[in-house]
């Protein structure tokens, strides 16, 4: 691979995000032009391998003292230029089931899809098909990553030598070590464990994984436990890499303690359905709990940033910290298609006409029929001439499969609004006009 200058200026740029206040990343800005000659000249040469160097710092995490290897400027730069280099080649194999560390991903991202909590909230509400989960996490995994077991994963997404050696030189220590803290060590071991993230569907339907803590769900326990041993396996003699004995448990979903996973606590409610009230909640973990009783105010956007996605209003009310309490005041919560109800029997009764603005439909999960509907409504004002928001929702069928029909002719964003539409109880709610409905019945006379 040609490793080009402007290369090397992306990556001097991504290095600098969070450290521009050094005295070495200004001078590095104020002369990149040149910076970025020299950096490539020691590609070129090889050079760069006897440059790279790394520092012992010791931090604070989650109530842990960690020891890190800080890189230097130089080392940064040609991590984050290989981060460059080998993202599109795990883009094209990442199957989306990891996301800490990637770019709209996280606990609580903003993106439903690619936020944990919301999968995990999801699951637990949503999913009544699956019974049981097995939480499993590994065991001290960067320091068992080998140089070898690297190799052959970077060789299982491309065949380029020249990156797959510098991805090995740049993302180890020079004394062979897999180093905690650095551009590279995230990617480096989700390209490490690519190929047990596409092995593990085969074993569960549902599998979430952040960093190195694993779930998957099933509506077998039997099947779990036997996946249990298989993961083990796989991770010792594929990866070198050993699981946390007493972190590894199958456990059903409904148990009271709740599913502990990234610090947060999610129940579930049993005896709900899809579409009813109250089908779980989620709490933060007891021992974050416990500090936020107590947070200095320097503390409270970060605990703040994690109450206000958990069932927590009360615990906020019990803080001592009256910033954090002004906070939650500010909280709303945004659901999806979001107004005052109105039941169907009053559009029916009443013969109001509305337009249907936007519209969801949920499926039974084991039939995979349409089972309810969620319709968001403009009813017009009289007075003002402004359309009042309104939602109904429920097990409609002859409306669910008036939309579906409607959806499958045009398309969902063909079709909306939909407007001038009334609702009449004519053996079952039916929108006027849907049905075509018998008048004589010619053989009887």
């Amino acid at each position: 691979m040609n490793v080009t200058k402007d290369d090397i200026l992306k990556a001097i740029m991504k290095a600098a995000v969070g450290h521009r206040d050094k005295r070495e990343v200004r001078d590095m800005l104020a002369n990149q032009d040149t910076y970025a000659s020299e950096v490539l000249d020691s590609i070129n040469s090889g050079e760069y391998v006897g440059r790279l160097k790394y520092r012992d710092l010791v931090i604070s995490s989650s109530g842990k003292k960690r020891n890190i290897k800080a890189p230097t400027l130089y080392t940064r730069v040609l991590q984050v230029m290989f981060n460059q280099m080998i993202l599109p080649y795990y883009n094209s194999h990442d199957t989306g089931d990891a996301l800490n560390c990637k770019i709209g991903c996280g606990i609580t991202a903003n993106n439903r899809k690619k936020s944990i909590l919301h999968r995990l909230k999801h699951i637990m509400y949503d999913r009544r098909d699956v019974d049981y989960a097995l939480v499993m996490d590994q065991r001290k995994c960067y320091d068992h990553i080998t140089k070898g077991v690297f190799r052959r994963k970077l060789e299982r997404i491309t065949s380029d030598e020249w990156l797959i050696q510098f991805g090995v030189n740049v993302v180890f220590t020079p004394e062979g070590r897999f180093p905690i803290g650095t551009p590279t060590s995230p990617l480096a071991h989700h390209i490490v464990m690519l190929d047990f993230d596409k092995m593990i569907h085969s074993l569960a339907p549902l599998y979430l994984r952040y960093a190195d803590n694993i779930i998957l769900f099933s509506s077998s326990k039997s099947d779990l436990q036997q996946a249990k041993w298989r993961i083990q396996n796989w991770w010792w003699y594929d990866l070198g890499i050993r699981a946390k004995r007493q972190n590894t448990r199958v456990f059903p979903l409904a148990d009271k303690s709740g599913l502990d996973f990234c610090g947060y606590r999610v129940f579930r409610n049993e005896g709900r359905g899809v579409t009813d009230h109250d089908k779980g909640y989620t709490l933060i973990r007891k021992s974050t709990a416990e500090k936020t009783l107590h947070c200095p105010d320097k503390s409270v956007p970060s605990y703040f940033g994690l109450l206000k996605h958990a069932d927590s209003r009360n615990l906020i009310e019990k803080s001592d910290n009256m910033k954090l309490k002004e906070l939650n005041k500010l909280v709303k919560i945004d659901r999806q298609m979001d107004a005052r109800k109105i039941e169907v029997k009053e559009l029916a009764d009443n013969k109001t006409v509305f337009n249907i603005i936007d519209h969801e439909i949920r499926y039974d999960n084991k039939e995979k029929k349409p089972n309810w509907i969620k319709c968001l409504i403009g009813i017009k004002e009289e007075s003002s001439g402004r359309y009042l928001a309104r939602e109904f929702h429920g097990n409609y069928q002859n409306i669910i499969e008036s939309v579906i029909s409607w959806e499958q002719m045009k398309g969902k964003e063909n079709i909306l609004p939909i407007e001038d539409v009334t609702i009449e109880n004519s053996c079952g709610y039916i929108f006027v006009g849907s049905t075509n409905q018998i008048t004589y019945i010619d053989e009887l006379t």
